[in-house]
């Protein structure tokens, strides 16, 4: 089974800190739910940068996912299917950022303030959230190339004329990566993905087809 959102998502958080004890005398792993929740629309974003800056990679990583699949079948994975039907729905939350037209389940609603490390693992969140959104990411990527870059060039631009006022305040903020700085740490995260857990296949022909539906020229 692929794991690319959990890895993304435990990546991420294991940069920033956590997951941490859960006290002095208890050292069961928990995660804030707030920051795993932010960081779970970081991954949707990190998805739909690869699937529109870089499609080749993308359905590179959508194979693998379904590297189990009988991609000559009539039951192979078809993408085009998934997109029509989900475009009704992205469309209603046009020029919003990628996680907030995907929407991923809020664990804060269902665990509190902490989720134990054991339960973010457990497949009914690790495959039925972190995966399946994650795999949306990528679709939604593929399907809306030119409002993920428009949205991008937006969140940069608005983003980095608020810093001056916060250096101001005394926060040590950063500017936000060009789309292009974006898209190459996209791919080095992806890279780290091949070189821990699993190198990339081949792009069956099925989904090369697909791709072509969509107007992607891929170059294999």
């Amino acid at each position: 089974m692929s794991i690319f959102g959990l890895y993304y998502v435990n990546t991420i958080l294991k940069e920033a800190g956590w997951p941490k004890r859960a006290g002095l005398f208890n050292s069961t792993a928990i995660i804030d739910t707030f920051i795993a929740d932010v960081t779970i629309d970081l991954m949707i974003d990190w998805a739909a940068s690869l699937g529109a800056g870089r499609p080749n990679l993308a359905l590179k990583v959508i194979a693998l996912m379904h590297k189990d699949a009988s991609w000559e079948s009539e039951d192979a994975p078809d993408i085009v299917a998934f997109i029509d039907q989900a475009k009704a729905r992205w469309d209603t939350l046009d020029n919003k950022a990628p996680h907030d037209i995907i929407q991923a389940t809020k664990l804060s609603k269902f665990f509190g303030k902490r989720i134990k490390v054991k339960d973010l693992k457990d497949k009914r969140i690790s495959v039925n959230l972190l995966e399946a959104k994650f795999q949306e990411g990528l679709l939604w990527g593929l399907a809306n190339r030119n409002q993920f870059k428009t949205w991008y060039e937006a969140n940069e631009k608005s983003s980095n004329e608020k810093i001056p006022f916060m250096q101001e305040s005394g926060l040590k903020i950063d500017s936000l990566p060009t789309l292009s700085e974006f898209l190459k740490e996209s791919e080095k995260m992806l890279k780290g993905y091949e070189e821990e857990i699993d190198p990339l296949p081949s792009i069956p022909e099925k989904l090369l087809k697909d791709a072509h539906t969509l107007g992607l020229a891929i170059n294999i």
